[in-house]
């Protein structure tokens, strides 16, 4: 398998995109997150306040109807960035999905979307 074919098949091109993911601190040592989420042709603009990144984007794919439960979080760091790899679960489907991102955080929201499409997509 080729890297492309690898990253073709682990990332999909499902009906959810992350176009931008904030995160500040908020009370008891929580963070708000703001996401900006393209969904099919909506463009959403979604908050959560959890105790991390991972928990905010599980609450806000939860909120558009694309739970995903994480079962395994695998994650690298290559020479430049980081690679996540999630084994997700949704009514006892699971899929492996992969993302990158200039930090753990960004790889793992990353890979959590494309976890949702793997999972929430035909296929």
């Amino acid at each position: 398998m080729t890297w492309k074919d690898f990253t073709d098949h682990y990332t999909g091109d499902g009906h959810i995109r992350l176009d931008a993911f904030h995160t500040s601190p908020a009370r008891g040592d929580m963070i708000d997150c703001r996401a900006t989420l393209v969904v099919d042709d909506d463009l959403l603009s979604l908050h959560a306040t959890a105790t991390g990144p991972v928990g905010a984007m599980t609450s806000i794919l939860h909120d558009i109807g694309a739970p995903v439960a994480i079962v395994e979080l695998r994650q690298r760091r290559t020479d430049n960035a980081f690679a996540t790899y999630l084994l997700c679960e949704h009514n006892g489907t699971r899929r492996w999905a992969y993302g990158t991102g200039r930090t753990g955080d960004d790889a793992n929201v990353n890979a959590l979307v494309n976890g949702a499409n793997r999972l929430h997509t035909a296929g």
